[in-house]
């Protein structure tokens, strides 16, 4: 499993009327803590794209539990559980920092490979590669 922990900040942009984050900024979230993670394992979306290699995402989902409010500061943990051959699947928690059991919200999104025509492809190597390194046996 590789695991990353995105601290953020909701920010007032992010609530809504009722004083709650609003829930399609989750995905901002989410897309957020994807992009750092992917960074921080060495390896950029504008690298990929560089190589012909697109992450489109063909199918997403969110379970919300608790609205957060303004100013509270959330983490995202976001988790790659498997590594497969041509589809990537990161799974999301978001928690308050200070309340790390109380779980906020979980998402998911699963990512295809596809090339610039559109056609799909293999995960890149260099990106297996990469994730073999930092995948973490529990």
């Amino acid at each position: 499993m590789i695991s990353y922990r995105y601290p953020f900040r909701v920010r007032y942009k992010d609530i809504d009327q009722m004083g709650v984050m609003y829930y399609s900024r989750y995905y901002e979230y989410y897309e957020a803590a994807r992009t750092d993670m992917m960074r921080e394992m060495g390896l950029t979306y504008k690298e990929l794209e560089a190589q012909g290699i697109m992450m489109p995402v063909v199918h997403s989902e969110s379970d919300y539990y608790g609205g957060p409010g303004f100013d509270d500061h959330l983490v995202c943990i976001t988790e790659i559980r498997e590594i497969q051959k041509s589809r990537m699947e990161i799974f999301y928690t978001i928690i308050r920092e200070n309340e790390p059991q109380k779980i906020l919200n979980t998402g998911k999104t699963i990512h295809a490979f596809v090339k610039m025509n559109g056609m799909t492809t293999r995960m890149p190597t260099q990106l297996h590669e990469v994730m073999k390194q930092k995948w973490v046996h529990e």
